[in-house]
């Protein structure tokens, strides 16, 4: 992961701390271990520097190494997510109205932050049924081309957009293109719906639509979503039926 020129110009700016964090952030729900070279690739850092950096998480215990030398997050890392988590009350607000949405829609409705160009799950809620998603908290999803993301760059403001845009172009001239074609599609998505849609384009049968929000008393941006199977939750029921209670729900949970 690559930081932006303003940042590492930054005299406070700690070099190699942004690496150990940057090596952390890179595991994923899916992964069942990384080897150095497969954090490196992900980091764009040399994989002499990974290894230190491995090393030195792996002996404060926020790394654990199987016997094929793979890594995986520590117990550690734990305790910092866990902290995270608890201090974000909306989640215990949220959840009972989450849960009628999705049991009534027959989906998943999931609240999302921004981690630069991701979004995180911080709070999930699944129906019954059996095609429903199944994100579990902590599950990213890309900023540009997920409703949640599409959501969350419709309300942020001018100067997060171009910090934003800042770290996309870190990344290169196609990532760039895409967070900016994204914000586009933000804005025009809010105007003609009130909320931000992903039908088919986060992932080839998933459809979602998702609505940022403000917490009350907070100062995180936040998104809520609803999606599920392109099979089963159609673009059109997300629209009619769906839509005016997800636009409810935030406005509740920002009032």
């Amino acid at each position: 992961m690559q930081h932006s020129d303003t940042e590492q110009e930054h005299r406070y700016f700690i070099t190699a701390l942004a690496r150990g964090l940057d090596v952390l952030a890179c595991f994923r729900v899916t992964d069942q271990g990384l080897t150095n070279q497969q954090i490196a690739e992900r980091c764009k850092l040399p994989k002499s520097t990974v290894t230190r950096v491995t090393f030195t998480l792996t002996q404060l215990g926020y790394l654990l190494q199987d016997l094929n030398g793979r890594y995986q997050l520590g117990t550690a890392t734990l305790r910092l997510g866990s902290t995270m988590l608890s201090g974000l009350d909306i989640r215990q607000l949220a959840r009972p109205m989450m849960q009628e949405l999705a049991d009534t829609a027959g989906a998943t409705i999931a609240i999302a932050v921004r981690d630069r160009l991701s979004m995180i799950y911080v709070e999930q809620c699944r129906s019954k049924a059996a095609l429903s998603l199944s994100l579990q908290v902590g599950s990213r999803l890309p900023l540009a081309l997920s409703a949640s993301g599409r959501a969350y760059l419709g309300m942020a403001s001018a100067a997060e957009r171009d910090d934003i845009l800042r770290q996309a172009g870190g990344r290169g001239e196609r990532i760039h293109q895409g967070v900016r074609q994204g914000m586009e599609r933000a804005q025009r998505d809010q105007q003609q719906y009130g909320c931000a849609t992903s039908f088919c384009e986060w992932q080839p049968e998933v459809n979602g639509i998702a609505v940022g929000f403000m917490p009350i008393g907070g100062s995180q941006l936040m998104s809520i979503n609803c999606g599920g199977p392109s099979s089963s939750i159609t673009r059109e029921f997300l629209l009619d039926q769906v839509r005016p209670r997800l636009i409810e729900t935030a406005r509740r949970l920002s009032s």
